[in-house]
């Protein structure tokens, strides 16, 4: 394995000796895992000179001999904060492990040393090196699937080196490409050094450790990407009733004093970005909060709601004539008109908005066209672009109202879109075209079993799971249940938002075949939906495991990250699991629940 191109090794697990030895007997783990992690502790803080050999033997029949011996990161932490951080060399990892923790104890007075409430580890093997003089080889450097399983190692060739651990490019959220120009400037080399002998830089996996003073915790946690893994039977109906609490309790916390929602929130800094902002996921939020309100008749929760509503009208909406328009940055979406509609149609207050819901009714009125197609932009009116999202979410909205007032021209507008963009969705297929046009057609389907739209619904859904979601023969198993397509770069990265709008179609799809009694399909969309909550749990900020790293913890509780690899929380990255779960604990059965047995077939 001299070059990184043909690499496949992913991260080393307690099966691979981590646990002194691996016993297949749970107590005897609980006990090996117990006694490392005190000696772990001893060394630490100094009451111990080195680990026992039985153990540092352990480590080193296990993790060596998986991967060989490499260096050992060690960093000392409090409340999230890293107070102290070293690499330790040696003949094994146990050794190494020795030298990391000495040297990390070394920069911290004894008073600072007390403090310490968690250690993070990363015991390093399975290096690779990259030929940075190589185009390609660089970009499968750079390359996200490897961030923060693969750590990056740079060497000047005159004694100079600078390692960085893949905890820590999870902790500080930045690509490689960036710690490789950090390291490049720590040694003073040029690019073209970087390029070429003597100067080397390879990549390196390892066992991820997390060791906590915090009462209730396992005396050592296995991580991945910086967090634990979520298996398979990990899945339940008691796990999403708790995300459901977590992604919600988040959403509350994320409604500032005078209703505006927080939009982007950075983890590794701590604080939100207040200059980007987008009006179709910020109504979407709010209607979150909306059905939130109702799926937990909680009253408080509909004021919430309302003086959020409140704030995006009075920040965003203005009127023109007749038509009222959602406005932000000189653009007036298609989109966000529609999700504003649908938040205040929905809001147990509805009767407050009377004098506002009319105008955006008439404004995707106004720009619907005889044919089905919609404009997508009011303003600027020159766009028609974003084609695959924005009419979608004006049918789901027509959709909505057509449930409430059943009327035939309505109805009739909405069937010559579905006509149109039925065609337009064949002859160019997108994965994001799929989950609005499946809610609306739903919707209008339980009224009407017109079957063009329970055909065309099936049709999206089957090529959705088929092109999209990835399970076996994915690299790292915490990618496993995410939407995603490697080989259609086209149609975008992966992305937890996605991964929530998709269930929410998908759980659609998957109650009207169960209405028509398909079996078959009806276990294939639950599959895949049990799937995508593994990965959106994967995703979910929960206790001191997942923001050992992260010093204002309570703000991030129940937020979800981008990806596996960037932990960044966008409110979209919430909202859309959220509302996707809503239907699915209304939907599914116990037998549902107890089809997780099945997710790996």
């Amino acid at each position: 394995m001299a070059a990184m191109d043909d690499q496949r090794a992913g991260p080393v697990g307690a099966e691979d000796g981590v646990d002194g030895g691996g016993p297949e007997d749970a107590a005897a783990v609980a006990a090996a895992s117990e006694a490392l992690a005190t000696s772990i502790w001893a060394v630490a803080l100094g009451t111990a000179d080195a680990l026992p050999e039985e153990l540092a033997g352990g480590l080193r029949d296990g993790v060596s001999a998986a991967i060989g011996a490499g260096p050992v990161y060690a960093a000392l932490r409090r409340d999230g904060r890293q107070l102290a951080a070293a690499w330790g060399d040696g003949d094994d990892h146990g050794a190494a492990l020795t030298a990391a923790l000495s040297g990390a104890r070394a920069q911290l007075s004894a008073a600072r040393l007390a403090e310490v409430d968690a250690i993070e580890l990363c015991l390093t093997g399975d290096y690779q090196a990259v030929n940075m003089g190589d185009q390609a080889a660089r970009a499968r450097l750079h390359a996200n699937l490897h961030r923060g399983v693969r750590g990056i190692e740079v060497k000047d060739g005159a004694g100079g080196v600078v390692r960085v651990s893949p905890t820590t490019t999870i902790a500080t959220n930045r690509k490689h490409e960036k710690w490789v120009e950090f390291a490049r400037q720590q040694l003073k080399l040029t690019v073209a050094d970087i390029r070429r002998a003597p100067a080397t830089v390879r990549t390196f996996t390892g066992a991820q450790l997390l060791l906590r003073r915090e009462p209730g915790a396992p005396p050592l946690d296995m991580l991945l990407r910086g967090k634990p893994l979520v298996a398979p039977s990990d899945v339940s109906k008691d796990m999403v009733v708790e995300l459901e609490r977590l992604w919600g309790d988040y959403l509350v916390r994320s409604v500032q004093p005078d209703g505006r929602m927080l939009y982007i929130y950075y983890p590794s800094r701590g604080e939100e970005d207040q200059k980007r902002n987008n009006m179709i996921r910020q109504w979407m939020a709010t209607l979150a909060l909306v059905r939130m309100a109702g799926y937990r008749r909680d009253k408080r929760l509909a004021r919430l709601a309302e003086d959020n509503i409140r704030y995006n009208l009075r920040t965003f909406y203005h009127a023109t004539g007749k038509l009222g328009l959602i406005e932000y940055n000189k653009k007036v979406k298609l989109g966000a008109v529609a999700l504003a509609v649908m938040s205040l149609m929905e809001h147990p207050q509805r009767a407050r908005f009377k004098r506002i819901e009319p105008k955006l009714w008439a404004t995707i009125e106004h720009l619907w066209r005889e044919g089905g197609a919609f404009r997508t932009f009011f303003k600027p009116a020159e766009r028609n672009d974003v084609q695959n999202f924005y009419p979608g979410e004006a049918l789901l909205a027509w959709a909505q109202r057509y449930e409430e007032t059943k009327d035939a021209a309505l109805l009739e507008k909405i069937m010559a879109s579905f006509r149109h963009y039925r065609e337009w969705h064949r002859a160019q297929r997108n994965p994001a075209f799929v989950p609005w046009h499946t809610q609306a057609y739903y919707k209008i389907w339980r009224r009407t079993r017109d079957a063009e739209l329970r055909e065309f619904v099936f049709e999206m859904s089957d090529w959705l799971i088929e092109v999209m979601q990835q399970w076996d023969g994915v690299a790292y198993p915490d990618m496993q249940g995410r939407f995603h397509s490697p080989v259609r770069t086209d149609f975008g990265p992966p992305h937890a938002s996605s991964t929530g709008v998709y269930m929410e179609g998908l759980i659609d799809a998957f109650e009207m075949a169960r209405a028509l009694g398909e079996e078959d399909r009806v276990a294939h969309y639950r599959r895949a939906l049990l799937r995508a909550l593994r990965s959106a749990r994967q995703l979910t900020f929960l206790d001191a495991r997942d923001m050992y790293y992260v010093q204002k913890r309570e703000p991030l509780r129940g937020g979800v990250r981008t990806t596996i690899y960037d932990n960044v929380v966008r409110v979209d990255n919430v909202q859309h699991n959220l509302l996707a779960i809503f239907k699915i604990l209304a939907a599914f059965t116990d037998e549902d629940w107890g089809a997780v047995a099945t997710i790996d077939g």
